[in-house]
């Protein structure tokens, strides 16, 4: 069985260290979640582990090869990033954004083919967007938007989903069906996931393990472990509640959720 990704000694940030001295094992098919505050490297963690930031220490291995600067271990990898990240004047139709997930692997002058269109077109089926494969991207929900964006990440048939706060900025009912979704790409298809949220009322019937990130500190392990009140409130450097309900534990900061 392949090894998952592991990285070892990692320290990350951008010239000045944010976490220093990560080690973890992501096995294959988990599903893992990064939660924290803002500005303590969450987002840093997951752009290291897939190339985009260099580390500033510490080694990457994605099925047992050293990925730490570049390697071909790192095509079972794609990512979901931000939305804020995508322009709101993006000149592409739902469908043309899918394709673009393919252009990592080709060849300066290589196009797509009528193959890599069916497979696109299999993946938004699946997820249910195939109707809006000729809306222009810019003018899809947010919803949507994140659908077509997941399924960009589909088509290369990665081993792990890494997804950056795919529930921001998006209503209720649309961040469950999200999350809905990511679930099923978990159980049913297998994928590993990785996500970045401040949600963590809706994703802990879904998650298996956590990286909790505090400034310069963290902890890690199985989520029954890390989210309790005593870890969540050093991170967090409030005070954080958490109420048992029949429907599951509700996280707490004074009056507001976390």
């Amino acid at each position: 069985m392949l090894e998952g990704v592991r990285v070892e000694n990692l320290t990350i940030g951008y010239g000045k260290p944010l976490v220093k001295g990560l080690s973890f094992h992501m096995a294959e098919g988990e599903f893992w979640v990064v939660v924290g505050p803002n500005g303590v490297g969450k987002s840093t963690l997951m752009k290291t582990i897939l190339g985009i930031v260099p580390p500033i220490s510490g080694k990457v291995y994605i099925h047992g090869v050293d990925c730490t600067k570049r390697c071909e271990e790192r095509k079972f990898l794609s990512y979901v990033p931000q939305m804020e990240n995508y322009s709101h004047h993006f000149p592409a139709t739902a469908f043309d954004v899918v394709l673009s997930g393919f252009f990592p692997r080709f060849g300066r002058f290589q196009r797509i083919t009528d193959r890599e269109k069916e497979i696109a077109l299999c993946w938004m089926k699946l997820l249910g967007i195939d109707k809006i494969a000729n809306k222009q991207f810019n003018s899809l929900s947010g919803g949507q938007q994140r659908k077509v964006l997941i399924a960009r990440a589909l088509v290369n048939n990665p081993h792990y989903i890494f997804l950056d706060e795919p529930t921001t900025g998006v209503d209720l009912k649309s961040s469950k069906r999200i999350l809905k979704l990511i679930d099923d790409l978990h159980k049913k298809n297998g994928f590993g996931i990785c996500m970045v949220t401040h949600d963590l009322n809706f994703v802990w019937d879904y998650i298996e393990k956590v990286i909790l990130i505090g400034y310069n500190k963290y902890f890690i392990g199985n989520k029954e472990d890390i989210l309790n009140e005593d870890l969540l409130s050093e991170i967090y450097e409030i005070d954080v509640r958490i109420a048992e309900t029949k429907y599951g534990p509700i996280f707490l900061v004074g009056d507001k959720h976390i």
